[in-house]
């Protein structure tokens, strides 16, 4: 490891990443490569998963795994940490010092036409929308803290688009070609010295999301089947709960891991956070479907994204039990406010009750012998939202 990495071990840099998702990090604004991080305005038009994934960047971690960091939300002025190019290092500082190499990495077909159906999510997933349309927005019973519908237009990906534009990344490897943002910005490299240093993004799964739709399932079977017909990667979606025939087309027509994000789980808060998804679909409602999805789709293939932070950790620790106890494999995310979201004023967790869920939920994986590191597709493989995989690798 490089030097400010010497003292970075095991539980350190699980601690450090989450302590990155809850409080997001901050660049200098007058450092050349700030606008490169920290965009003007979300994606809009069904670029970007807002909900959680499109407010912030897909950092790389020098352990090797990926950390999709705040970057454009309120309270960043708070945050405790920065990043920086140094000697034409980069690196993530806490109060002004080193703790860990990082790097970003921004593949060429995000700056083609490619782009606008589907982006590069942590170091290796491709993820996409399938639209910006919720049907719970437009009733004025979204989610409180989602900004799915961000942009001036409704937006719906047509399936084959989609799949054209995975089969021309897939088979052009100089659409996947980056480069690390601190060697872009390193004005003593010469060109030929900077291609020498190109990397290559290796794909291993495709990532499908959408607001909620009035036939979610016809959808997804359309953008399913015309990804098949063109490419080989396992599929992870998101849905709200559907029967289990629904889930059977969806398993037929080529989807690998499935996801019932129940987002959180004390009945009052679920009122309250999401008024819509509560009000048609209840908690029993999400846990049937995620029972009955293992015995389609298999074990750690079906999760679900509870997010830490919008009721007391306890409900949310008790919620983590009761979705391992499914078969499903829990996703606990810190909250994130974001601009224009009704909770935009509302505060992330605190590292300290953040610890205390996910060593709640690590004893609870190994009690129901569930494991991320298993899952072929989906959030949890993906891992740039949680730190699933460094505290099951590094402990907590």
């Amino acid at each position: 490891m490089e030097e400010g990495d010497s003292e970075m071990r095991n539980k350190d840099i699980t601690r450090l990443k989450i302590g990155l998702l809850c409080k997001g990090l901050k660049v200098n604004s007058n450092a050349r490569y700030y606008h490169e991080i920290v965009p003007d305005e979300y994606a809009g038009g069904g670029k970007s998963r807002a909900g959680i994934a499109g407010s912030g960047k897909h950092f790389i971690l020098n352990h090797g795994e990926s950390c999709n960091i705040g970057v454009l939300q309120p309270f960043l002025e708070e945050s405790p940490y920065e990043f920086k190019i140094i000697n034409g290092e980069g690196w993530i500082l806490k109060e002004g010092e080193k703790t860990i190499r990082a790097t970003l990495r921004e593949p060429k077909w995000h700056f083609t036409h490619l782009f606008n159906e589907i982006q590069l999510h942590g170091k290796d997933s491709l993820a996409t929308m399938l639209s910006n349309f919720c049907i719970y927005k437009e009733q004025g019973k979204g989610c409180k803290f989602c900004i799915i519908d961000v942009g001036e237009e409704v937006v719906i990906h047509e399936p084959e688009d989609v799949a054209r534009a995975i089969q021309e990344i897939e088979a052009n490897s100089e659409l996947r070609a980056c480069y690390d943002i601190e060697d872009k910005y390193n004005p003593n490299l010469t060109k030929q010295e900077l291609e020498k240093r190109k990397k290559y993004v290796e794909l291993k799964d495709v990532n499908i999301n959408s607001g909620t739709l009035k036939d979610a399932v016809k959808e997804y079977e359309g953008t399913i089947s015309a990804i098949k017909k063109v490419s080989k990667l396992p599929i992870g979606i998101q849905i709200c709960p559907i029967e289990p025939e629904e889930m059977e087309t969806l398993y037929s027509a080529g989807t690998t891991e499935i996801s019932f994000n129940l987002e959180v789980y004390d009945e009052s808060a679920r009122k309250e956070v999401i008024p819509g998804k509560n009000k048609d679909n209840s908690t029993e409602d999400y846990l049937n479907a995620m029972r009955e999805a293992v015995e389609i789709f298999g074990e750690n293939q079906v999760e679900s994204w509870i997010l830490i932070g919008l009721e007391p950790k306890e409900k949310t620790i008790e919620g983590i039990k009761t979705i391992a106890e499914t078969g499903a494999i829990p996703l606990p995310k810190p909250f994130r406010p974001l601009y224009g979201a009704d909770y935009e004023k509302k505060k992330p967790p605190s590292l300290k009750d953040a610890v205390v869920v996910y060593e709640a939920w690590l004893d609870t994986i190994r009690d129901y012998g569930l494991n991320p590191l298993k899952t072929k597709a989906g959030c949890g493989r993906c891992n740039a939202c949680f730190p699933l995989h460094e505290i099951i690798n590094y402990g907590i």
